[in-house]
C-alpha cells in the first residue's frame, strides 16, 4: 500500500473557505486537541539580561556620583555653620625702601685690621774692601836731563783679595795696566812729556766689591 493519504474536499459555504493545514502522517497532534495556529514561524525573543545588566551600570555610576556630591554639599555646609565666613588675610607685600646697611662698629674695624708682621733686621753688609794707609806723589821732577821721573806709590788694605793699578783711567779693574799685591809699594816712570797724568789703585774683596785710590800727578 502507498504512505499518501487521501485528501478531502471542503466545499465553501458562505462564500468563505476555511484553511486548512496538512500535516504529514505520524505527525503529534496539539496539545488540547485544537488545531495548531496557523502563521510565519516566530523567532524567539532575545535575552533581556544584557541591556539591564548595562542599565544597571549606568544608574549605580550616577548613584555614587550624587552621592559625592551630597557629601562635598554637606561638608561646606558644617564647616561654614561651625567657623563661619572664612576671610583671606592680605599679605603686606614687603616695602620698597632699602634696608639700611649696618656700619661695621669701630672695634670691629680694628679686629678686622691685620696685624703687623715683625720685621726682620737686614743681615749686616758684607764689609768692603778698604785701603788701611795709601800714598802717592802729586808732582813730578822733571829735567832736561831725565825724561822720565820715578814715582812711588803705597798701600795697604783690609778685607781685599786682589788689586790692580791703572794709568789714566779712574777704575784701574776695568783698564789695568798690572795687578798688584793688595799691600805693596810700587814704583812708576812717569813720562815728562805729559803735564799732567791720572793714576789709580783699585781694590775688590771676595764678594766682587770695589774700592779706588785716584792721585793726579803734575810735571814741575
Amino acid at each position: 500500500m502507498s504512505d499518501d493519504q487521501p485528501t478531502k474536499r471542503f466545499d465553501a459555504q458562505n462564500g468563505d473557505a476555511p484553511t486548512v493545514r496538512f500535516e504529514p502522517a505520524g505527525a503529534a497532534p496539539p496539545p488540547g486537541g485544537g488545531e495548531p495556529p496557523v502563521g510565519p514561524p516566530v523567532d524567539p525573543p532575545s535575552s533581556p539580561e544584557p541591556k539591564s545588566r548595562k542599565l544597571l551600570i549606568i544608574l549605580s555610576i550616577i548613584g555614587g556620583v550624587l552621592l559625592i556630591a551630597v557629601v562635598i554639599m554637606l561638608t561646606l555646609l558644617f564647616s561654614r555653620g561651625s567657623g563661619g565666613d572664612i576671610t583671606p588675610v592680605p599679605t603686606e607685600s614687603p616695602s620698597a625702601t632699602p634696608s639700611e646697611t649696618p656700619t661695621p662698629s669701630t672695634s670691629a674695624t680694628e679686629e678686622a685690621e691685620p696685624t703687623a708682621e715683625p720685621t726682620t733686621a737686614p743681615p749686616p753688609a758684607t764689609a768692603s774692601p778698604s785701603f788701611a794707609t795709601f800714598s802717592a806723589p802729586t808732582s813730578a821732577n822733571c829735567t832736561a836731563a831725565n825724561p822720565t821721573s820715578q814715582l812711588t806709590f803705597a798701600w795697604s788694605s783690609a778685607n781685599a783679595t786682589m788689586a790692580w793699578f791703572g794709568v789714566r783711567t779712574t777704575n784701574a779693574k776695568e783698564e789695568p795696566y798690572e795687578e798688584v799685591p793688595t799691600t805693596a809699594t810700587y814704583t812708576f816712570d812717569y813720562q815728562c812729556s805729559n803735564e799732567t797724568e791720572i793714576y789709580t789703585v783699585t781694590l775688590e774683596d771676595a764678594a766682587g766689591n770695589l774700592t779706588h785710590k785716584t792721585v793726579t800727578v803734575t810735571k814741575n
